[in-house]
């Protein structure tokens, strides 16, 4: 016992002699400047999100006459909105000795000199079966006023520097090679990067142009009907590669204060036309995941969202400030209300086309993108960084983007949120008829009382 007591006297004072010329020796090697940055290297980024368009005429064409008067087919036809036009973003990383708040308005260190990346940047088909590639394409750069003037592509205002910005476009020959009744081909992007010799690449499936079921851009299944306990189906065709859609909704609407709705009152205009502010709040419903089967194309069951009217009705509740019906500081009407007759199953009377459904679907690249940026709750806070660029960083995927824009509302739909217990308070238009002088419009109990 007594031996290995000594033992271990004999160790503790070793370790203390070796701790401390530990000590000593990494107090006189140690350099005092310390240097934060690694060595520079150029790495190319890539970031690109291609869009498919949808199936849908879905901007309004044949659209019935509204009051007052509007114009929805924006692109002047009744084609299907699918989308030819993909561009993506090829810039370079950056590194310096100062803050980065002070390089992200230069220039050079975020683009590369147009004519010198031009030459480095091609695009290849990739059939996903086969595994056969294409001959390579080259992307089309498109400057600055280019991209202003003929896509209407506008770079948000921000930190880094906008000056002469670029992209790049898929030639019209390379989307003409990607059915969407086949997506067989895959888009891969290279970018030869010279300083290393290595080639930046990455590679996306297409998302298949959603199509609907319910509702649709007109007819009887364009009409949104809300009742207190009447549910909504919303129901999409399953898009091939699409693992997630999201869904929201947008109510467009007009406020106008006490002192303009006297003047028009005072001025006999039976419609609103004094003070007018337009407002739009988006009602974003929880995301839906497709099956394996759907993901695949290999299903006709449909993606559905079952919505109650209640819930709608609570949404707004919370999102508009309610009024003192007796003395209100703010009278409300929905946009594009006028009167139809029977037409294409949909029965006569008051609608107003102010609602907008938004649908994404996502293929599995950008769902895990998604999920790998979205916020962390739990205990470990600590996530890995998501780049789907081999020699690069960025992100390559693509989805498809339905803008449903001005659905129909009943008139049932509007007296329940005109005078319904759940939104009577934010004092909402209604309208009794349309007579040979115009629409008749009351306002709080007087809406009851009809």
């Amino acid at each position: 016992m007594l031996f290995k007591s000594n033992l271990q006297k004999l160790y503790i004072c070793c370790m203390k002699k070796y701790l401390f010329t530990l000590f000593i020796i990494c107090i006189f090697s140690c350099d005092n400047e310390l240097d934060i940055n690694d060595v520079w290297n150029d790495i190319p980024v890539i970031y690109g999100i291609l869009n498919s368009g949808t199936e849908e005429d879905a901007d309004g064409s044949g659209f019935g006459l509204t009051v007052p008067e509007s114009n929805f087919n924006y692109d002047g036809d009744s084609e299907s909105d699918l989308n030819y036009d993909h561009f993506v973003r090829i810039q370079k990383s950056f590194l310096g000795e100062e803050s980065a708040y002070n390089y992200v308005s230069i220039y050079d260190s975020l683009y590369y000199e147009s004519n010198y990346i031009s030459s480095l940047v091609w695009l290849e088909l990739v059939d996903n079966q086969t595994g056969e590639v294409s001959s390579p394409f080259p992307l089309e750069l498109v400057d600055e006023a280019e991209l202003d003037s003929v896509y209407s592509i506008f770079k948000n205002e921000g930190l880094f520097t906008s000056n002469n910005h670029y992209l790049f476009k898929i030639p019209s020959v390379a989307s003409d090679l990607v059915p969407f009744d086949d997506l067989r081909k895959n888009y891969r992007i290279s970018v030869l990067n010279q300083n290393t010799g290595d080639t930046a690449f990455a590679e996306t499936n297409i998302v298949e142009p959603i199509k609907m079921t319910r509702p649709l851009p007109n007819g009887s299944a364009s009409v949104i009907r809300f009742g207190v306990n009447v549910p909504l189906s919303v129901e999409i065709k399953p898009s091939k590669n699409a693992k997630m859609y999201s869904v929201s909704f947008k109510f467009h609407y007009i406020e106008q204060n006490r002192e303009d709705y006297f003047y028009d009152v005072a001025q006999g205009n039976n419609l609103p036309s004094t003070g007018l502010n337009y407002k739009t709040i988006e009602w974003s419903l929880s995301d839906e995941l497709a099956s394996e089967q759907q993901l695949l194309g290999l299903t006709n069951t449909t993606i559905k969202k079952i919505i109650y009217g209640s819930q709608f009705f609570e949404f707004l509740k919370t999102q508009i400030s309610e009024q003192d019906l007796s003395n209100p500081d703010f009278y409300r009407y929905p946009i594009n209300s006028y009167y139809q007759g029977t037409s294409n199953g949909v029965t006569a009377g008051m609608y107003h086309r102010c609602v907008d459904l938004n649908i994404t679907a996502v293929n599995s690249e950008l769902y895990t993108y998604l999920n790998a940026n979205a916020p962390n709750y739990g205990l470990n806070q600590e996530r890995p960084e998501y780049n789907n660029i081999t020699n690069g960083i960025g992100h390559f995927s693509s989805r498809s983007i339905l803008n449903m824009k001005n659905l129909r509302i009943d008139q049932s739909t509007m007296d329940s949120i005109s005078f319904g217990q759940l939104t009577k308070n934010l004092n909402f238009a209604c309208y009794s008829t349309l007579g040979t002088e115009g629409l008749i419009i009351n306002f709080g109990f007087d809406c009851e009382k009809n």
